[in-house]
C-alpha cells in the first residue's frame, strides 16, 4: 500500500458538538481515507492522542479554558511533530499569524459555504502525506546510516585487505588491515601503482588478469594468487579476488586480499613430501619388480614339477607384495597438490561410482540431492571408492553406506552401519600399512587422506548414528 492510499486518522476538537459533527461528516464525504474521532475538550483530545495513532489534529481556536494554540503547544511538548490544522473565525488574521509562528501546519477560516470543507480536506491530506514522507525519509536515512556504520565497522575489523584501484592500477584506498598483513601504514601505498608491489615473476600474469577485468562488459570477478612485497622488503603470498565494479557509476577495481603464506608453505611441504615418496616408491617398485617376477616364474615351474602345501601360500604372498607396491605408487601419485578443480555433483557421481563395488546386498543412501563440490573428479572418485570398499570390507556384504552434508555446511560425510572403528585407532587407521583386515594392504585410507590433503581438506573418523564408521571431510568448497 502506498502512503497516499493509507487510512488517515483525524482528531477534531471543538467545543460545539454540532459543528464538530458537521465537519466530520463533510470531511468523510470528501475523502474515504479519513477515519475521524471528535471530542469537545482539549483534555479529551490529549487522552486520545496518548492512546491512539492520530495523523492530524483539527482544532477550533476559540475554546473555553484552553484555546487552540495552547492545545498545539501541549501536543508539541508531549508528542513532537503532529500535523495540526487550526480553525479560526473571520477577521482573525492576527491569530493566524501567531499560529504560523508557533508551528501550526495550516489554518482554515470557518465559513458557512461547503467549499471550506473541500479546502480543509485538501489541507489535511497534504499535511499528512508530507509528514509521512518526512518520517519515511528520516527512517531511510537512519537505515542508511546504520548500514554505513556496519560497512565501516566491517572494513575496519576485516582480516582481509580491501583495496580500491583506479583503472590504471593506481591505489585509491586501502583498509586498515594492510598494516598487520603487509606492514604498511594505511595510506602509504595510496597514489602508487599496485603492480609495483607485485613480485616480478608474477607481475605480467596479474596484469593480464586485470586486463580481462577491464575488457569485460558486465560485472566480472577474478581470483588469483601472487607474491606481494611487504613493508620490510620480504615477499609474502596473498590470494586476491578482484571485481571490475566498485559501485554505481564508478570505474576501477575492488579487491579483497588475504595472507595465504601458511597455506603456500604447507603446499610446498606436501609437494616435497610427495616428490620424496614418489621417488622412493619408484625405486622400491623398480628394485622389487624384477625379483618378484623371477619368483613368480620359478613358483609356477615348481608347482608344475611337484605338489606341496607350501607353494600356494608363496603365490599369495607374492600377490600381496605386488599389491603393496601398487598401493605405494598410488599413494605417492595421489599426494600431489590439486591445481585444477571442477564442479562435481557428488550425489550423482557417487551413485555411478557405487557401481564398482562388488557387493550385491550393500546399499547406498543419499541424504541430500544437492552437493556440488569443487574437486579433481578422478581423485575424488578414488576417495569415494576407497571409502565404499572399506565399508564393505569391514561392515559386511549387506552394509548400508550414507552420504550427507555436514550440519555446519563445512563439508560432507560418508557413514556406514558396520562395526565402526575403536576410538584409540581413529588416528592410526590413516597411517600407511595399517589395516584392520588380514588381507588388506593398509594403504586404502592412507591414499584417501593423501587425496584429501592434496585438495586442502581435512578428514577424521567418528562414530556414525548406527554405531559404524563415519568419515567427515571438512574445508570443502561448495559451488
Amino acid at each position: 500500500m502506498n502512503a497516499s492510499d493509507a487510512a488517515i486518522n483525524i482528531l477534531i476538537v471543538d467545543d460545539e458538538p454540532e459543528f464538530a459533527d458537521t465537519v466530520a461528516a463533510m470531511l468523510e464525504r470528501e475523502d474515504d481515507r479519513f477515519n475521524i474521532r471528535r471530542v469537545t475538550s482539549v483534555e479529551d483530545g490529549l487522552e486520545i492522542i496518548e492512546t491512539e495513532r492520530i495523523d492530524c489534529v483539527v482544532s477550533d481556536y476559540g475554546m473555553p479554558e484552553v484555546d487552540g494554540l495552547e492545545f498545539l503547544e501541549a501536543i508539541q511538548d508531549r508528542y513532537g511533530e503532529v500535523p495540526f490544522v487550526l480553525l479560526t473565525g473571520e477577521g482573525d488574521e492576527a491569530i493566524a499569524s501567531e499560529a504560523i509562528s508557533k508551528g501550526v501546519t495550516d489554518y482554515v477560516r470557518k465559513r458557512g459555504d461547503t467549499d471550506q470543507y473541500s479546502l480543509l480536506a485538501t489541507r489535511i491530506s497534504d499535511a499528512v502525506e508530507k509528514r509521512r514522507a518526512r518520517v519515511a525519509l528520516r527512517r531511510r536515512k537512519q537505515e542508511l546510516e546504520h548500514l554505513n556504520d556496519r560497512f565501516h565497522s566491517f572494513v575496519r575489523h576485516s582480516p582481509d585487505v580491501i583495496t580500491i584501484l583506479e583503472n590504471d592500477g593506481t591505489v585509491r584506498y586501502n583498509s586498515p588491515a594492510i598494516e598487520y598483513v603487509l606492514g604498511y601504514e594505511q595510506d602509504e601505498p595510496v597514489g602508487n601503482r599496485a603492480f609495483e608491489y607485485i613480485h616480478p615473476d608474477d607481475r605480467e600474469r596479474i596484469r593480464s588478469e586485470f586486463e580481462r577485468l577491464t575488457e569485460a562488459d558486465g560485472e566480472t570477478r577474478e581470483s588469483f594468487e601472487m607474491r606481494v612485497r611487504q613493508a620490510d622488503g620480504s615477499w609474502t603470498w596473498v590470494e586476491s579476488i578482484a571485481s571490475n565494479r566498485i559501485g554505481a557509476g564508478s570505474n576501477g577495481f575492488l579487491m579483497n586480499s588475504r595472507d595465504i603464506s601458511d597455506r603456500k608453505a604447507r603446499e610446498r611441504e606436501l609437494e616435497a613430501k610427495t616428490e620424496r615418496l614418489e621417488e622412493f616408491a619408484s625405486i622400491v617398485s623398480h628394485d622389487l619388480q624384477t625379483p618378484i617376477t623371477v619368483a613368480d616364474a620359478r613358483l609356477e615351474m615348481a608347482m608344475e614339477d611337484c605338489e606341496s602345501e607350501h607353494l600356494p601360500p608363496i603365490g599369495t604372498a607374492l600377490e600381496r607384495m605386488e599389491g603393496i607396491i601398487d598401493a605405494t605408487l598410488t599413494l605417492a601419485r595421489e599426494g600431489r597438490v590439486v591445481d585444477e578443480t571442477e564442479p562435481v555433483e557428488l550425489a550423482a557421481a557417487a551413485e555411478q561410482w557405487w557401481g564398482t563395488i562388488e557387493s550385491d546386498d550393500a546399499t547406498l543412501s543419499l541424504e541430500t540431492d544437492e552437493l556440488t563440490v569443487a574437486a579433481d573428479r578422478e581423485r575424488l572418485r578414488r576417495v569415494m571408492e576407497n571409502l565404499f570398499s572399506n565399508a564393505v570390507d569391514h561392515g559386511g556384504s549387506d552394509v548400508e553406506v550414507t552420504i550427507g552434508r555436514l550440519a555446519d555446511d563445512d563439508g560432507f560425510y560418508v557413514a556406514d552401519d558396520g562395526p565402526g572403528v575403536a576410538e584409540d585407532l581413529h588416528e592410526d587407521i590413516f597411517e600407511p600399512g595399517h589395516s584392520m583386515s588380514p588381507d588388506g594392504t593398509g594403504f586404502g585410507l592412507a591414499i584417501v587422506e593423501e587425496i584429501v590433503d592434496a585438495h586442502g581438506w581435512e578428514i577424521e573418523v567418528t562414530e556414525s548414528e548406527a554405531g559404524g564408521a563415519r568419515f567427515e571431510i571438512t574445508g570443502v568448497e561448495f559451488v
